[in-house]
């Protein structure tokens, strides 16, 4: 029997805060759904405990087609707070979901996970330095859910004010969340490291209002739902952003003491607690195998624009570990916040992919033979390849001819002043579930 993935019939998510640039411009909160099943799908968009603002919407989705819903971005949250701004995705049959935060020159995207394979604990991925605010989101999946936040202590400065009461590194937050309620944590310091832990399961967000990265001025929001530490890999395959010239950082976070991280060509790297938290740059047009002693989540980050030649704006996208690659995926390329700039301000939607090298001649994208003109790279060390592909707006798929080939994939897409950057899927085993 396969290991569960991101496909699933229930999806509690949220929407953590965005920078807003126009105040007077509103933009809609983006759900994209989409169905692996060969028959019609019938899916309902619910806000439970949110009676204002509301949401009940149902709609159907054709197999093979992505369907984007709008949601009011009301239910973004604001600020260090609690709120009732959890949404109920629920279908007949199984989904896949995607989740957008768009505002004006403002996006990112993340894969949601179905409830069935939430977890009760996690550790946040931000960046710093933030020029704004780095953020984590909790929505709870039942009543009376008790959640501990501790704060990591890599930076003496970070504080976060809730509730009344300033909480300093390393001191724990504790809130009571019912069913569909929803907590937002925000610093001006780094909150990548945050230990999340819930008495029952959870779904949990990270990343940053907005920020740029690097040297680079250019700033972009980020967001990724974490996976649960109990599906935490030990193998990695890197694939660089296409096009760039910058490099791409990396960040490991540990799930236990005493963790090793070897990445090829590079010297072993140390990670001495559970929580804590190392960054690399990798050069662009290099791929890497990455192996670690203990479970560890990796998380990949685009690097600001430094000169017109090569726009893109930052972004965020969870690396699933080797061991999680799915068979098949279906996604859906999400929309420019300003299409009146008109022609040559869309979106560029690069796919990125990973397979061994044996099953790269019966990749299949939208059922029809990988594209000749897709670019390809040996991976050091390892019988894979990654490759790229420039794809279309609006929906795709990508599967092997073998049902068993294994596939990494990731979506990414760049614009004037925007990007988004997300897995188009993983396999949710819990590989790592050994009590520590």
């Amino acid at each position: 029997m396969d290991p569960p993935d991101n496909i699933g019939k229930e999806y509690i998510l949220m929407f953590m805060e965005n920078f807003k640039l126009e105040k007077n411009r509103s933009f809609p909160l983006e759900i994209y759904i989409s169905t692996p099943e060969k028959t019609i799908g019938h899916v309902t968009i619910d806000s439970p405990v949110s009676t204002n603002p509301r949401v009940h919407q149902t709609i159907t989705v054709q197999p093979g087609a992505v369907q984007r819903v709008n949601i009011s971005e009301a239910f973004r949250m604001v600020g260090s707070s609690v709120s009732s701004k959890g949404l109920l995705v629920q279908s007949d049959q199984d989904i896949t979901v995607y989740g957008a935060n768009k505002d004006t020159l403002s996006n990112d995207v993340y894969c949601a996970i179905p409830v069935d394979v939430l977890g009760t604990e996690y550790y946040a991925a931000c960046f710093s330095p933030a020029l704004i605010k780095t953020e984590l989101g909790v929505a709870a999946t039942q009543d009376t859910t008790s959640v501990t936040i501790t704060l990591p202590n890599k930076d003496s400065t970070l504080t976060v004010d809730f509730q009344g009461k300033t909480y300093k590194a390393g001191e724990s937050i504790h809130v009571k969340l019912d069913k569909y309620q929803t907590l937002q944590l925000q610093s001006s310091a780094d909150l990548t490291g945050a230990h999340i832990v819930g008495d029952k399961p959870v779904a949990a967000f990270s990343g940053n209002i907005k920020t740029n990265i690097g040297i680079g001025k250019f700033a972009d929001h980020l967001v990724e739902q974490l996976t649960p530490v109990d599906t935490w890999g030990k193998k990695f395959v890197t694939a660089p952003i296409p096009k760039r010239t910058t490099g791409d950082f990396f960040r490991f976070i540990a799930s236990e003491d005493n963790t090793e991280v070897q990445i090829t060509g590079m010297a072993p790297i140390k990670i001495p607690k559970a929580g804590d938290w190392v960054q690399v740059s990798i050069p662009s047009g290099e791929h890497k195998l990455i192996t670690s002693s203990k479970p560890v989540m990796l998380t990949q980050y685009v690097m600001s624009q430094q000169n017109d030649s090569e726009p893109a704006d930052p972004s965020m996208m969870i690396i699933p570990p080797y061991e999680l690659f799915g068979a098949k995926y279906t996604f859906s390329t999400p929309q420019y916040s300003r299409p009146d700039y008109g022609a040559g301000y869309e979106y560029q939607h690069e796919f990125m992919v990973i397979v061994k090298d044996t099953d790269r001649q019966t990749l299949l994208l939208d059922d029809k033979p990988f594209p000749s003109n897709a670019h390809w790279t040996p991976i050091p060390g390892t019988d894979l390849v990654g490759g790229y592909v420039t794809v279309s707006a609006g929906s795709h798929s990508v599967r092997n001819t073998d049902p068993t080939a294994l596939i990494g994939g990731y979506l990414y897409g760049h614009a004037f002043h925007e990007s988004y950057g997300f897995p188009t899927g993983m396999r949710l085993a819990k590989i790592n579930a050994v009590s520590k």
